[in-house]
C-alpha cells in the first residue's frame, strides 16, 4: 500500500517504497478516503495536525507550572512561524510536532511516577513518532532508557524490567511496519531505506567548502550510486557507501563542516543565505521566513532562563533530548531549517516560561491576583 510517487506519476507503475515511515501518508490517507484528497485539502489536514500542539503544551506547563504560563505557550506554539510554516510543504514535520509534545508530557509524567503503566504511554508515544520521521526513534536511547535506568526512586531489578517492557512494547508497534520493509526489499530495510539518500547530498565537494557549505546539493548525486537492477534499499545502499567513504576520506574537515551545519540550523551561520534557500527550495513565502527567523532568535534567548527555571520544577531530560534530536539529526546530515522542528518546540515551551515568571514578577498586580486566586479555585 506504501508506493512510490513518482514512478506511479511518470510511468504508471506501482514500486513499493520506505523512503519514509508511515505516518504522516497514513493520515493523509484518511482525508483522502473522505474526497480530501487535493493539495489544499491535504495542507488544510497537516495545519489541523499540527495545531494541535496547543493540547499537549498547555497540560504540560499547567502541570508543570500555572494556568498563566500553560496560556502563554499556547499562543506562542500557535503563532510560532516555524511550527505553522511546515504545514504548507506538507511533510512530516507537521504530525511530529504534536508526537514531540506529547512525548515532552508522559516523560514527565514518567519522571514523577515510574510505574510500568507511564513507562509504557511514553514507549507508545515514542514509537508513533518513529513511525513519523526516523529520527524520534533516537529518543529511545536519549531519553526513555537514561531516564528509567537513573531514577533513583527504582531499585536496579525494576529499572531493567521496565527498559525491557518498553523495548517489547516498542518492538510490538513496530513490527508490521519493520516486518513488510525486512520482506519485500532486497537490502535491509528497518523504519526507512536508510540514511543514504540524505547523507550522499550532504557529503561531496561542494558541501564541504563555497557556497552550500553545510548544507546540501544536488550535484552530490551524480548518478554513479544508482546499481542497476537494484531496487529502493539496494540503491539507499550504494548511497550509504558512498557518503561514508567520503565522510571517511575528509575526517579532519567534519569538525568544520558540522559546525556550520549546527551553526545553519541555529541561524548563527549565513542566516541570509539560509532565508533564500528556504525560499526556493522549501518554497516558503520569505516573509513569513524573515519572521519566523527573527521570532527564532527571541524565542532562543528567552529558552535560556526558561531552562534554569525549568530545572528548578523538573528535570531538564525530556526538553534536552527532543531538541537534542533536532540539533543532532543536522549535524550528520545537512543545516535544513526543517530539520530544527523539535528545538523550535523547545524553545517556544521554554520562552513561555521566562514570559510567565517576568510577569509574575513584573506585571500588572491585578493580573497577578487573579491568576493566583483562580489557581487556588482548581486547587
Amino acid at each position: 500500500g506504501f508506493a512510490n510517487p513518482f514512478e506511479y506519476q511518470v510511468n504508471g507503475i506501482i514500486i513499493p517504497t520506505a523512503a519514509h515511515p508511515p505516518g504522516f501518508t497514513t493520515y493523509l490517507s484518511i482525508w483522502s478516503w473522505f474526497g480530501a484528497d487535493t493539495v489544499t485539502w491535504h495542507r488544510f489536514a497537516s495545519g489541523v495536525i499540527s495545531a494541535s500542539v496547543v493540547l499537549p503544551v498547555g497540560l504540560l506547563l499547567r502541570r508543570l507550572f500555572s494556568v498563566q504560563v500553560a496560556v502563554l505557550g499556547m499562543i506562542g506554539v500557535a503563532l510560532y512561524p516555524p511550527l505553522w510554516m511546515n504545514d504548507a510543504l506538507i511533510l512530516s514535520e507537521s504530525m511530529y510536532i504534536p508526537l514531540a509534545a506529547w512525548a515532552l508530557v508522559f516523560a514527565h509524567r514518567a519522571h514523577e511516577d515510574p510505574s510500568i503503566r507511564r513507562i509504557l504511554e511514553l514507549t507508545v508515544v515514542l514509537a508513533l513518532g518513529s513511525l513519523t520521521r526516523s529520527e524520534p526513534f533516537l529518543m529511545f536511547f536519549l531519553l526513555l532508557t537514561p531516564m528509567v535506568m537513573f531514577h533513583r526512586e527504582l531499585e536496579w531489578r525494576d529499572r531493567f524490567l521496565r527498559t525491557a517492557m518498553a523495548a517489547g512494547l516498542a518492538m510490538l508497534i513496530l513490527a508490521p511496519w519493520v516486518g513488510r520493509n525486512i520482506t519485500i526489499f532486497d537490502e535491509p530495510t528497518y523504519l526507512a531505506v536508510g540514511p543514504g539518500y540524505v547523507l550522499e547530498l550532504g557529503n561531496c565537494d561542494d558541501t564541504y567548502s563555497g557556497e552550500y557549505l553545510g548544507y546540501w546539493s544536488a550535484s552530490c548525486d551524480d548518478g554513479t550510486t544508482w546499481p542497476e537492477g537494484a531496487d529502493e534499499s539496494g540503491i539507499g545502499a550504494a548511497k550509504y557507501a558512498k557518503a561514508r567513504a567520503y565522510i571517511g576520506d575528509h575526517l579532519s574537515e567534519q569538525p568544520k563542516v558540522v559546525a556550520a551545519r549546527v551553526g545553519r540550523i541555529l541561524g548563527f551561520y549565513r542566516p541570509s543565505q539560509g532565508i533564500d534557500f528556504d525560499v526556493f527550495f522549501e518554497r516558503r513565502v520569505r516573509s513569513h521566513v524573515t519572521v519566523g527567523l527573527w521570532a527564532h532568535y527571541g524565542a532562543m534567548l528567552l529558552a535560556i532562563p526558561g531552562a534554569i527555571l525549568w530545572r528548578r520544577r523538573s528535570t531538564l531530560l525530556p526538553v534536552v533530548a527532543v531538541a537534542g534530536v533536532s540539533l543532532f539529526t543536522a549535524a550528520i546530515t545537512f543545516g535544513i531549517s526543517r530539520y530544527r522542528v523539535g528545538a523550535d518546540l523547545v524553545f517556544v515551551v521554554l520562552a513561555a516560561v521566562t514570559i510567565g515568571h517576568l510577569l509574575d514578577r513584573y506585571g500588572p498586580a491585578r493580573l497577578r491576583t487573579v491568576v493566583a486566586s483562580r489557581e487556588g479555585v482548581e486547587s
